[in-house]
């Protein structure tokens, strides 16, 4: 990876045992058949305000370029699952929230929902837009999901991480995105924050006060 944040090799190093690479690929497995919502499995989530940079440290860390143009904020939790192994196709699904409640079709055309392409060539801006439409996104009564959009990325120079992209917080009312908006993306950082196996990665941009940014406070009164 060109790009890389200092510390982060020297962690992916001590995660490459085959003893951590077999529990790791169980917690995959669990993940993948919704297990996450009765037990909480360990993970990164890297949360923050919209615009505050995510986008760039997501990249930095894994090498998977993140959409970061304003008008392709993030409308959903994407999973992006790296484990080192032999090379192989990105694979791409979404996982439903169970306690939506949808018809069968609605549900069906989630679980359809699959993508297999090399890295090189993965486009996450377009995948993303087609996921959206999946999830029912759109500008007029739906702007922000709680499925799970899944990227598993496998290769030999990968580290073996779960990193989850969280929509960005926001004030209400603003770049036409509703009150009830704000109260979803909070409640859903929230919730991931919450859980006691998360590691929290916290991405407050530089053109702020660090302490008037409720992702910090948000991140102290959990740690209390």
């Amino acid at each position: 990876m060109d790009k890389a944040i200092p510390g982060v090799a020297g962690v992916s190093n001590s995660l490459q045992t085959n003893d951590t690479r077999s529990l790791l690929d169980t917690v995959d497995r669990l993940r993948s058949q919704g297990i996450s919502r009765y037990v909480d499995l360990p993970e990164i989530v890297v949360c923050g305000e919209q615009s505050s940079g995510k986008s760039s440290v997501l990249e930095a860390i894994s090498g998977v370029k993140f959409p970061s143009k304003d008008n392709l904020c993030t409308r959903f939790a994407t999973e992006l699952i790296l484990r080192r192994g032999p090379m192989a196709p990105v694979k791409i699904s979404i996982a439903p929230d169970s306690q939506v409640v949808r018809t069968d079709d609605e549900k069906q055309i989630l679980l359809n929902f699959k993508v297999s392409t090399a890295l090189e060539d993965l486009h996450l801006d377009t995948i993303i837009e087609s996921a959206k439409v999946a999830m029912g996104i759109n500008d007029t009564n739906k702007a922000f999901s709680s499925d799970i959009l899944r990227v598993e990325v496998s290769g030999p120079d990968q580290a073996h991480l779960t990193l989850v992209d969280l929509p960005g917080l926001f004030q209400a009312g603003s770049r036409g995105q509703s009150d009830a908006d704000s109260e979803k993306v909070k409640s859903l950082v929230l919730r991931y924050m919450r859980s006691p196996r998360t590691i929290i990665l916290a991405v407050v941009s530089a053109k702020s006060d660090f302490n008037n940014q409720s992702i910090t406070r948000f991140a102290r009164e959990i740690m209390m």
